[in-house]
């Protein structure tokens, strides 16, 4: 374990929220926390950047305190805010299991002071608590499957509202006659 008894109080409880993993005891979630490290960040800080591949990809986060704007490109150059994250929220879990680049980029919108956990202090806690890791990986798999269904079902309302405005724009080509007809001769 790398952290105090007050660092690891405040953070366990917070592993604990709907927006982190609920599913974890709480001597689960302060053994997990003795193992993270928690820094501050300056508003405006870069937290990662989506697609960056030389960059070290292997940790997560835990938001203690401040808010972190998550952003995604579009089409072009433009960016789209997906989601604005605060207190009792994880960042990065994807990453701390595959290393990949990360799908997001995400700023500090205030003065922001995180706990981080990296791949190679999940491996100690695998080492050391296999059965905390087993049930600290479970409550990831959990909430990555959570997110997955949540993304299904937006594609799936989606897929509806595109298939609405397809069936719209046929009975509207159906209506109005076309301005250019041109007879093939035989």
């Amino acid at each position: 374990m790398n952290n105090s008894r007050p660092l690891v109080d405040k953070i366990a409880p917070l592993l604990l929220t709907p927006d982190a993993l609920v599913t974890l005891s709480l001597e689960d979630a302060k053994t997990v926390a003795g193992y993270m490290t928690v820094t501050q960040l300056e508003p405006q800080a870069i937290v990662f950047q989506a697609d960056q591949i030389e960059a070290a990809n292997d940790y997560m986060l835990l938001v203690l305190d401040g808010e972190i704007l998550i952003e995604t490109l579009s089409s072009g150059d433009s960016t789209v805010v997906v989601n604005v994250l605060g207190q009792g929220h994880l960042i990065g879990e994807m990453s701390l299991l595959d290393s990949a680049p990360r799908s997001a980029t995400c700023t500090a919108q205030t003065m922001v002071e995180v706990a981080l956990l990296t791949r190679s202090h999940l491996e100690q806690i695998m080492d050391e608590h296999p059965s905390i890791a087993a049930r600290f990986l479970m409550a990831i798999a959990k909430r990555l499957a959570d997110r997955v269904r949540l993304g299904n079902h937006k594609l799936l309302l989606l897929s509806q509202v595109n298939e609405a405005m397809r069936e719209e724009m046929n009975v509207k080509t159906r209506k109005r006659p076309h301005r250019f007809i041109v007879s093939a001769a035989v």
